[in-house]
């Protein structure tokens, strides 16, 4: 074994300002067991002070073996212990194999909401320390209102783990009686493993209603496909939904007159509505797709746009509700602006419009960086959002651009709001990186503040590229990824210059599942190695 390797301080450590740095780095070898395993667990040994990096080096009958390494909280090497534990004792292990009965939703050509039994049997991996979902689908029922009408699928949030489902369904109904009702009276039904329906809440409206967006939504596999399951969710959660009035030739006669009056309901997970809260938009058409919790207060983002006296569904007539993470604005959508809206206390805290005038008069970059990105109202994915200490609002995504050849990922920008709705500043930044390969993915972006909260450190993904390995015999990819680093001054929205670690004479890259780990609330420690992974590295930095 190759003893710890501290590094000299590089040119990068030098820069002042608001450039970050970092406060140490060190490397250290690792055997070939381990480089042939999988980093199992990573974690910060408080008591003892101490990192401690622990591979699974083999997997075989009910046990597996593991190689720990122990290092000081300045990378100083400490020991290595080798062990050997019981299946049943590893993180997140529930047996080799295991079932759940659970319910999965469709829709058929007419849009009639339709239930099928859903058979989960999940295996676990030792590939890459988890389990592997494969689905088989049962008999179907076609649920019905208790006056025997059938309804029309609109949104569902999986609870696989509880063998439940939750689905937003409009009823249909006689059309001469009322030919709008499915867009007038929604349920929101709860079905057991047994196609059983233990819930079913109505949520009415006087005038037709589109759904814009849903915090939860459910993902199935196809009949014998395979997923990683790459955490376990309770499916515990509320479900946040945001729904806006129907306008247009079809809904003329019946439409609410303002097409700015949304509504916003909160579902719990059990499918009891806790909340209806009315939300006059500033602009009449809201792409508010986007939701974030805090406490008890939420967040609603999205872009605006249409005329004065356009409706939603006149933009968005085909649009899908999505969850924040995967919000991709409609292709056909050019943005006026962008809107955030604050719930709190049982009513609307404020509603806050950024013009695109605005945002091009408070576009920020980096010192050194002449081009100024801009968000411009057209394709842009939001990777992240995250609330300050102080109530300042950070969203951070990207533009993304199409061709024959598919999606492709651009500029960088992250919106910053005061605590009050109020833009303080857009900071627009060029990828580091710009191959095919690396362009044909979004970055992963990770927030975090200083413990103060005085600071936002901002840290972009890069990818340098991609390398073929094996992990306990089984074949796989893995991301060169390194860091991008900036800090932002919040109380001045002022953005120093990125500095990428890990890059230089020998180029390190961060672990896939464990780039990074807090120490305290004073640093955080990069995890990485080098491409051929025999040699770690780690990279301390501290948040000032």
């Amino acid at each position: 074994m190759k003893q710890l390797l501290l590094l000299a301080a590089t040119g990068f450590l030098l820069q002042t300002g608001t450039s970050q740095q970092l406060s140490k780095e060190g490397t250290h070898d690792i055997s070939k067991k381990a480089n042939k395993g999988y980093l199992y667990e990573p974690k910060i040994n408080e008591e003892k002070k101490e990192l401690e990096m622990t591979y699974v080096t083999k997997a075989s009958g009910k046990k597996a073996k593991f190689e720990t390494y122990r290092f000081d909280l300045d990378f100083t090497f400490k020991g290595m212990e080798e062990s050997e534990v019981p299946l049943e004792k590893i993180k997140g292990y529930k047996g080799d194999e295991y079932t759940l009965n659970a319910v999965t939703v469709e829709s058929n050509l007419l849009g009639t909401l339709v239930l099928r039994r859903k058979i989960i049997t999940r295996k676990w991996n030792w590939f890459w320390g988890g389990y592997e979902s494969k689905i088989k689908l049962a008999e179907k029922l076609k649920p019905k209102t208790e006056e025997g009408d059938k309804m029309v699928y609109i949104a569902h949030t999986q609870q696989d783990e509880l063998e439940t489902v939750l689905i937003i369904a409009g009823a249909k109904g006689a059309v001469r009686e009322d030919p709008w009702r499915q867009y007038k009276e929604f349920h929101v039904l709860r079905y057991d493993r047994d196609l059983n329906r233990v819930a079913d809440e109505v949520i009415k409206f006087e005038t037709p209603q589109y759904l814009v967006g849903i915090n939860s939504m459910g993902t199935d596999e196809g009949e014998g496909d395979a997923a990683e399951d790459a955490e376990e969710t309770t499916g515990q959660d509320d479900i946040l939904m945001l729904f806006a009035p129907a306008g247009g030739a079809m809904f003329k006669k019946i439409a609410d007159p303002a097409a700015t009056n949304y509504t916003f309901v909160r579902v719990g997970y059990d499918g009891k509505i806790k909340e209806r809260i009315s939300v006059p938009s500033k602009a009449p058409v809201f792409n508010g797709d986007m939701f974030l919790v805090s406490g008890s207060d939420v967040y609603i983002i999205g872009a605006t746009g249409g005329g004065d006296k356009s409706y939603y569904n006149e933009s968005f007539a085909d649009a899908q509700p999505n969850s924040v993470g995967r919000s991709l604005q409609s292709d056909n959508f050019k943005a006026k602006g962008f809107q955030i809206v604050k719930i709190s206390g049982g009513k609307v805290a404020y509603a806050t419009i950024t013009t695109l005038a605005e945002f091009e008069a408070k576009a920020k970059t980096p010192p050194s960086q002449k081009k100024k990105p801009e968000y411009t109202g057209k394709r842009f994915r939001v990777q992240d959002m995250k609330l300050a200490p102080n109530g300042d609002f950070f969203v951070a995504g990207q533009k993304f651009n199409k061709n024959k050849n598919g999606t492709f990922y651009e500029d960088i920008i992250m919106m910053h709001f005061n605590n009050g709705g109020a833009l303080k500043a857009a900071y627009g930044v060029r990828r580091e990186e710009n191959s095919k390969g690396s362009s044909g993915m979004p970055n992963t972006q990770l927030l975090e503040f200083s413990k103060d909260g005085s600071k936002l450190y901002w840290m972009i993904m890069e990818m340098a590229g991609l390398r073929a390995e094996k992990e306990l015999g089984t074949s796989k990819f893995k991301a060169l990824v390194y860091p991008s680093v900036s800090k932002i001054d919040i109380n001045s929205a002022a953005i120093g210059e990125f500095v990428q670690f890990g890059q230089g004479k020998t180029d390190y890259y961060v672990n896939n599942k464990y780039p990074l780990l807090p120490i305290g609330k004073n640093e955080l420690v990069f995890l990485g190695e080098n491409k051929n992974g025999k040699t770690l590295w780690f990279a301390k930095m501290p948040l000032e």
